[in-house]
């Protein structure tokens, strides 16, 4: 399989394993993903997702070899794939699990979609990113130009479509497109113990933070504090919110085991 999925004890992996092909993704590979993403969103037990890649890259983005210009079926073949490929995507950013994508080598193309539909990134010294789509005259696809301006800004963000230029992961972090930059050799270390420090958190409070988070661009400022005051009201029911609150009381760390509904 060139993407596969692990589960353990509330953490699921979905790994991209096609290095000898630098992890693209064509019609194989999108259909995966969404079958993939599908059982995630079934399981409710799970609490992390981490995205992550064999072999020297995280991704370069679509198959451009499985492409057929002027072939006039070739805009309905790009219609369906795509829609199971915007599915998956959907699947992924609408999880209440934290989603964390690990990410070395280069990041290209639709491949930069996928790291974008995470909630953190983590990025490895050196990784190099690139929208591409201009270098082959083609329109972004897979989210990336809802992601990107809401992450870096709408000017950022044409910069990087527009010219299709390599940047590297500290102009990265600079622009709020990764949250961390770490040594290669530390990459999946640091990713686990971040998995890990989710897994032992509030779960239904992480869940509400994100619900509200990616909703306040298209709410009002009225709606934003009512549903804040809502989320806040219903994880006081949680055994969650009272171990939080008598941990505080008590002056000791707080052991969280809610799990969602």
């Amino acid at each position: 399989m060139s993407i596969r999925l692990e589960k353990a004890n509330g953490l699921a992996t979905i790994i991209f394993d096609n290095p000898d092909c630098m992890n693209v993704m064509g019609a194989a590979e999108i259909r995966s993903l969404n079958q993939l993403t599908e059982l995630l969103a079934e399981d409710r037990s799970i609490r992390v997702v981490i995205i992550r890649a064999e072999g020297k890259v995280f991704g370069a983005g679509g198959d451009i070899a499985s492409f057929k210009p002027g072939d006039p079926a070739s805009p309905e073949a790009i219609r369906e794939i795509g829609a199971e490929l915007n599915q998956a995507i959907l699947r992924l950013h609408k999880l209440p699990a934290i989603v964390i994508a690990s990410v070395h080598g280069a990041v290209a193309g639709g491949s930069m979609g996928t790291m974008n539909a995470a909630d953190l990134v983590v990025a490895a010294k050196g990784t190099r990113f690139n929208m591409a789509y201009a270098k082959i005259g083609a329109s972004p696809d897979v989210g990336n130009t809802w992601f990107l301006p809401r992450l870096v800004g709408n000017r950022k963000a044409l910069e990087w479509l527009l010219f299709s230029e390599n940047f590297d992961a500290d102009e990265a972090l600079a622009f709020g497109l990764i949250n961390l930059v770490v040594p290669p050799e530390q990459l999946k270390d640091v990713t686990e113990k971040l998995a890990l420090r989710l897994l032992r958190g509030p779960q239904e409070t992480y869940a509400r933070m994100k619900r509200l988070v990616y909703q306040s661009d298209a709410t009002s400022l009225e709606q934003q504090v009512s549903d804040e005051i809502e989320a806040f009201a219903s994880v006081t029911m949680t055994p969650d919110f009272a171990e939080g609150v008598s941990a505080f009381l008590d002056k000791r760390t707080a052991h969280f085991g809610c799990r969602l509904n």
